[in-house]
């Protein structure tokens, strides 16, 4: 059974995350197995346990998981509801997918679709990120699955190892759903570049050909993969015209790679794959370059 761990969270941030994964076990006929971790901070329950004692506590806030599950209208999409103690919460949903072997992994984040919130991913989904291992969908807190359309599997690429378990795995999704499959890929160069060295004429001279060239570059390497799928190229802000992309096309959800930055890279790069999960209205699934299906 291909098994994904979902994370369930008593503050009103998975709820998105477990109707996702109900969502995404109906779509597939059931093919996966879904698993609900709720990860109860230590801190919290020592404090409860001054009153009710740690057996009860532990009983009570896995009976508040299902209610909170129950609500969602999700609670029989799920094989089953673990409650743990953790004092680092991704750490917890780290091991229970190692424990159960599971295929992936289903979280939340802490800002609204619509939200200005200036955290936007939250620590959990975050860490997770950064030390990614197999493919993680970063869900808004909000979602209904009414949002999910029915467009295609829309996945982000790079003509690069960094992309070639989001090919694989955004690949086999797509079958599993019976949905259409679009590779998208962004080009661009520094703003004041453009400003300070191109006239009007020649600006759209040059990104007529650097959209051409990408698209060939961008199908080549796809076809060294064994893929063949359109492929849109668009120039300009990298998280911008994905998202756009993805809404455009009426994509359900939005998969990309992860170039694996360490936290020092991460201060002076860029992540796509993070930035993308923290701002899309959609679930963001990330993939580690060597993730196969």
């Amino acid at each position: 059974m291909n098994t994904w761990i979902v994370g369930v969270d008593l503050r009103h941030r998975s709820d998105g995350a477990v109707r996702f994964g109900a969502w995404l076990r109906e779509q597939t006929n059931g093919a996966i197995e879904l698993v609900g971790v709720h990860a109860a901070p230590t801190a919290v329950v020592d404090q409860l346990d001054q009153f009710e004692g740690r057996v009860r506590v532990r009983e009570r806030l896995k009976t508040e998981a299902e209610l909170a599950m129950d609500r969602a209208g999700v609670r029989e999409a799920f094989a089953d509801l673990e409650l743990v103690e953790a004092d680092e919460p991704a750490e917890t949903l780290a091991s229970a997918r190692a424990e159960r072997s599971a295929i992936g992994m289903i979280v939340g984040r802490k800002a609204a679709s619509d939200g200005r919130d200036l955290v936007r991913l939250g620590s959990v989904a975050r860490r997770l990120l950064q030390r990614l291992v197999v493919p993680t969908f970063v869900v808004p807190p909000d979602l209904q699955t009414e949002q999910l359309r029915s467009g295609p599997v829309v996945v982000a690429v790079t003509p690069a190892d960094a992309s070639s378990g989001a090919v694989e795995v955004g690949t086999a999704l797509a079958k599993s759903l019976g949905r259409q499959l679009l590779f998208v890929r962004v080009v661009s160069v520094p703003e004041e570049y453009t400003q300070i060295y191109w006239s009007t004429d020649a600006l759209a001279q040059f990104k007529g050909q650097t959209i051409a060239a990408a698209k060939d570059r961008t199908a080549e390497w796809l076809a060294d993969q064994g893929r063949n799928e359109p492929v849109v190229v668009r120039y300009g802000d990298t998280i911008t015209e994905i998202l756009a992309v993805a809404t455009e096309q009426g994509a359900p959800f939005l998969v990309c790679g992860s170039r694996l930055l360490s936290r020092i890279e991460r201060v002076i790069a860029l992540s796509t794959s993070s930035e993308l999960a923290a701002r899309s209205a959609i679930p963001v699934l990330v993939v580690p370059p060597d993730a196969r299906p």
